[in-house]
């Protein structure tokens, strides 16, 4: 049975072995870390099968025009290669949208495949006025609002992704 919960302490090794088998890199990895180690990270969710993590997902606080209102990133998503396409990533994701309501906060933003991202609610950001520091990304930039009203502007990712 496949469990989605909170990341708990001494998960770190098992996440970082899972976000790097899931890209085949260290980059997202050392992202996860870096993301960790500064306290960026605000929603962490694990997917646990037989006792065993075999997904990751990490949210991080993004900044609208400079600011901090609330609102999130969602990046990486992190599935073990064998697992993918099961539809782990999807309940990750469902669960770390709820738990990002139920923590209060404002919105979440994610650069990825609009096809698979508009199922849980993500529509191109330019729609609700956002904007990123990405000008190739378009449509593959994506938003959605968890509270009224949407702010517009500039979202900034944290210092942790300019490695990135």
């Amino acid at each position: 049975m496949l469990i989605c919960r909170t990341e708990r302490p001494g998960d770190g090794d098992d996440i970082d072995e899972v976000v790097f088998a899931a890209f085949n890199r260290a980059e997202e990895a050392d992202l996860v870390l870096a993301l960790r180690e500064q306290g960026a990270i605000s929603v962490s969710q694990v997917a646990e099968y037989e006792g065993a993590i075999i997904g990751h997902l990490a949210m991080s606080p993004v900044l609208i025009n400079g600011e901090d209102i609330g609102w999130l990133g969602l990046a990486p998503v992190s599935v073990w290669p064998d697992c993918q396409g099961q539809g782990v990533g999807s309940e990750m994701i469902r669960e770390a949208i709820q738990a990002a309501s139920d923590f209060d906060w404002a919105g979440v933003v994610v650069l990825g495949d609009p096809g698979y991202y508009r199922r849980f609610g993500f529509r191109p950001a330019y729609e609700l006025g956002l904007t990123c520091p990405y000008p190739e990304a378009g449509n593959s930039f994506m938003a959605l609002a968890l509270k009224q009203p949407v702010p517009s502007g500039q979202v900034t990712y944290h210092g942790a992704f300019d490695a990135f």
